[in-house]
């Protein structure tokens, strides 16, 4: 199995898996690794190569990171090496769940699956006003906020 590490600044990564596990039920090969504020470089790459230590079982890590260019895609990218360990940034709930919903149809090697979900990923990105009917016809409109509501009454 290839593992998982979902590797964010904050606490991006642990709701991340938070949230695919609700949906999803327990997911095995997954690791979330949200990088604390403070840490240096060096005490990043400590709970990295940590992490991919206990994720792979010979078939590879994929990093899912959250932003290109910031200190988790930095990090992860020390530890890029063919076929054991790639990276892929811009990590979204769809992309987890998609890892997470794997059937026998994807990729089974490292970058493969790396690209398939990278595709995945893009196309799970919409400006939902260009896909909704321009009418609310249907759809259930919020509630007016209290306070709104009592100075209507007024």
């Amino acid at each position: 199995m290839i593992g998982k590490l979902i590797l964010t600044h904050g606490g991006l990564a642990r709701e991340l898996l938070a949230a695919a596990q609700v949906i999803s039920g327990r997911l095995s090969g997954f690791e979330a690794l949200s990088l604390d504020w403070n840490d240096s470089f060096d005490e990043a790459c400590v709970k990295v190569r940590s992490a991919l230590s206990r994720l792979d079982t010979g078939q590879g890590v994929l990093i899912l990171t959250d932003m290109y260019g910031g200190t988790p895609s930095n990090v992860a990218v020390t530890f890029m090496e063919g076929g054991k360990v790639e990276v892929l940034s811009g990590v979204n709930l769809p992309m987890v769940l998609r890892l997470a919903c794997q059937s026998f149809e994807e990729p089974q090697d490292l970058a493969g699956l790396a690209r398939w979900l990278q595709g995945k990923g893009q196309r799970s990105l919409c400006l939902v006003s260009e896909m909704q009917p321009k009418q609310k016809n249907g759809l259930p409109e919020c509630a007016p906020d209290v306070a709104e509501s009592s100075e209507v009454k007024k």
